[in-house]
């Protein structure tokens, strides 16, 4: 799943010139952490909700503005980078938002509500499936001859990951639409393929 499935495709944003006190406000009237910061409808900046509450004071004495606070060259993704690779940029820079561009032009934000919506889908995804881990059997066609066996048996294939099994055997994942494994197992076995696992 990449990044554009899931991002906020229409960000609330600020301008460069916006006071610390608005841009406060803003975010509560939206419920949002996060702000992109646009001059001219040129993404310049990324600013946090932590990021404001730490000069609230001082900008209560002078003149803070957004561009005084925001990060100028923040971390960043494109609609087109995996939801896991966000995830573990999310984690490993300790951040709880990215904004989202592409060319250089902001087209939306990712926050970590949105990874978790993502991954709950996903996790239903695969509970809403069944897998089976075969060793197919040592000899030419191998791999269509299982794919037809599994379709005789009322089995509808979404798709095939491959591994190793000992780092010797090749092992074939098929994740199907979830169904009942039985008779396609004894099919598999009848013919020489070998079962490593299975999640019904």
């Amino acid at each position: 799943m990449r990044v554009g499935r899931i991002m906020i495709s229409k960000p609330i944003t600020v301008a460069p010139k916006t006071s610390v006190h608005q841009a406060l406000k803003l975010m509560q009237q939206h419920s949002i952490r996060h702000l992109p910061v646009l001059e001219e409808e040129k993404f310049i900046g990324w600013v946090t909700a932590r990021d404001l509450q730490q000069v609230l004071l001082a900008a209560m004495i002078e003149k803070i503005v957004v561009r005084d606070v925001m990060v100028a060259d923040p971390i960043t993704v494109s609609p087109m980078t995996s939801v896991e690779e966000a995830a573990h940029l999310m984690h490993d820079y300790k951040i709880g938002g990215v904004p989202v561009l592409e060319k250089g032009r902001l087209v939306g934000v990712l926050t970590v509500a949105d990874l978790l919506s993502a991954f709950l889908y996903m996790l239903d995804v695969l509970r809403s499936s069944s897998r089976l881990d075969v060793v197919l059997a040592d000899r030419p066609g191998a791999f269509e001859e299982a794919c037809q066996l599994i379709h005789q048996a009322g089995g509808k294939i979404i798709n095939v990951g491959l591994g190793l099994e000992g780092c010797q055997q090749r092992t074939y994942s098929f994740r199907l639409e979830k169904c009942d494994l039985d008779s396609i197992i004894q099919s598999l076995q009848q013919h020489g393929h070998k079962l490593l696992e299975l999640i019904s």
